[in-house]
Formats: C-alpha cells, structure tokens, sequence
C-alpha cells in the first residue's frame, strides 16, 4: 500500500497566534557602532522608535553623504 505524499507546507494557519513578545535584542549597526536595540510591549510608541533601523539602511546602503550632499540647508 501506498500513501499519498505529505504536503510539504501545511494548508492555513494556526488557529492560535503565540503572543509572546521576544525580549531578545536587535543589532543594529550604525555610524558610531553597533547598537542593541531592545523591544518593551509596555512602552508608548514614539516617533524616534525606528530612527537606529533608518541610519542602519542610510549606512548600509550608501545613501547618507548623497542625502547631505542634496540637502538644501547652508552652513
């Protein structure tokens, strides 16, 4: 007898969604090092919440001396 093959991804999703925060910290690597950041599901959001994960992409990708270089402020 032979059995059908099993699905290698299972259909849908789980009926219940683990709703544990990780307290684990992210790495992010900025201009003047690397930095942790660390998630608290009780605190506010705030506006400068994301600000290290925008100089992490602004330093990897190469875009911070363009983007001052474009700017329209003088000295």
């Amino acid at each position: 007898m032979t059995f059908p093959p099993k699905p290698t991804h299972p259909k849908g999703e789980p009926k219940e969604l683990s709703k544990k925060c990780s307290t684990t910290s992210l790495e992010v690597d900025t201009f003047e090092g690397k930095i942790h950041v660390v998630w608290e599901p009780d605190a506010s959001v705030t506006p400068m919440g994301q600000l290290p994960f925008f100089i992490q992409f602004l330093k990897t990708g190469c875009r911070f001396e363009p983007w001052v270089e474009d700017c329209p402020l003088n000295p």
